[in-house]
């Protein structure tokens, strides 16, 4: 094998490696996205808040926010099984050059908290954002420049269940996301997190250390070990021992103000089940079927549980929607970002026991309260069977297993040579062919 040929694969190689590792970061962050549209929608109005640009409601932010998730996913699928290679390649490239222009702006000016690449599943620093998306315009320009030297795992034949197959599990993602809560959350409100606990800071640890001298000598003595009377005392100091942590959830605090009560601290002590329905602007919640909210709240009054809403509506708005729908149950006050965090759904119900979140539910899919009573413990894992799988390690199979059958369906129908091998006969081809 010649210089020339060993340069042609290592290119190759090279290329290849490189869109591997910028498909699966675009895969992972158009998956992240997709899981929480509204999350993404959020994220895109911080972005224009911090630009200025007041041009699109919510609803059309929303839909931005669909088409990016979709987007990002399905150029990182199309990329790493060598599908539409040159239009992806051609939109790849500009697209990176675009964010990493933005994320330097970003880095520099602190205009938002943090880029949302990854939403909330993996959040980056707006410098270490900048940077990674440095490295991924590089991977892309690599991919760029050898687009002809992909390695392509799926035949023509067979490409269009790959491309078809990636667009269904996509828009299946978001729109059970959409219409009933995100199929996995990253939040810290996530369904088997015990708030207890995530509300709890550790303080600082000191220790009291005590300066003794004799015959013109100092040293430090612990409470414990006092020396005797030869030694002459100087002054006591305190010294960290280790240091705090601050709590994970700092800003959990549902306000009755009638009261000048902090109803959050209620609803931690509670040993029993306590619902809460979230409503973040009640003038935009949905009414269609607040008669499932109205029977949940009876049924607790009837077995003695506790039930509080929270919304950071203003008072004019809260009577409007008791006259609206009939609301008999307390309606306290909360902010507005707290109440994202804790349901995706405006209204949504938790349902929380001795202080771990066990169950949510979006209004338009609310069970009745005999069955949100059946979760004794709170439960991640879905049942198949005899099999339990892990929520996140689910939805990552259901789209790699059904990838798997078209790959081997393809090698069975499609295409009868290792793809890996074909790299090593192009370049003979492409040298005999110069020949």
């Amino acid at each position: 094998m010649g210089l020339r040929s060993k340069k042609s694969i290592f290119y190759t190689m090279l290329t290849n490696i490189s869109r591997v590792v910028l498909a699966l970061v675009l895969v992972l962050s158009g998956f992240v996205k997709a899981v929480d549209p509204q999350g993404t929608m959020y994220k895109l109005q911080e972005y224009a808040d911090a630009f200025s640009v007041n041009l699109f409601s919510a609803d059309w932010l929303l839909f931005f926010a669909i088409i990016l998730a979709a987007f990002e996913f399905l150029t990182g699928v199309f990329l790493l099984i060598g599908v539409y290679r040159k239009f992806v390649t051609f939109v790849v490239f500009p697209v990176f050059l675009v964010f990493t222009s933005l994320t330097l702006y970003i880095a520099m000016s602190d205009a938002v908290s943090d880029c949302g690449c990854f939403g909330d599943a993996i959040g980056l620093s707006n410098k270490a954002s900048f940077f990674k998306n440095l490295f991924l315009l590089l991977l892309s320009f690599i991919v760029f420049l050898g687009r002809r030297r992909f390695v392509v795992y799926l035949s023509a034949k067979n490409r269009w269940m790959a491309v078809l197959f990636s667009i269904f599990y996509i828009v299946l993602i978001e729109g059970i996301s959409l219409y009933f809560v995100p199929v996995i959350d990253f939040r810290n409100y996530a369904i088997g997190n015990d708030l207890r606990e995530l509300v709890q800071g550790e303080n600082d640890s000191y220790e009291v250390v005590m300066t003794f001298e004799k015959n013109g000598e100092q040293r430090d003595f612990k409470q414990d070990s006092i020396p005797d009377e030869t030694w002459q005392f100087v002054e006591n100091r305190s010294v960290l021992v280790s240091k705090g942590k601050e709590p994970v959830i700092d800003d959990f605090s549902i306000l009755d103000w009638e009261n000048d009560y902090d109803v959050s601290e209620t609803i931690l002590a509670d040993t029993g089940a306590v619902f809460i329905m979230v409503a973040e602007f009640l003038e935009e919640a949905s009414v269609g079927r607040v008669d499932k909210i109205n029977e949940l709240y009876d049924y607790c009054l009837d077995n003695e549980l506790l039930f509080v809403a929270a919304t950071s509506s203003d008072e004019a708005n809260i009577e409007l929607w008791r006259k609206r729908t009939g609301a008999e149950y307390p309606i306290y006050w909360a902010d507005n970002i707290l109440l994202r965090n804790m349901i995706r759904a405006n209204p949504g119900v938790l349902l929380i026991r001795d202080g771990v979140v066990t169950g949510k539910w979006n209004v338009w899919n609310m069970p009745d309260a005999e069955q949100m009573m059946l979760l004794k413990n709170a439960d991640k894992k879905i049942k198949i069977g005899a099999l339990h799988l892990d929520n996140t390690l689910f939805w990552i199979l259901l789209f790699v297993l059904p990838m798997a059958v078209i790959v081997l369906i393809d090698l069975a129908t499609g295409r009868k040579s290792n793809p890996v091998k074909n790299i090593a006969e192009i370049e003979t081809a492409k040298k005999e062919n110069k020949d």
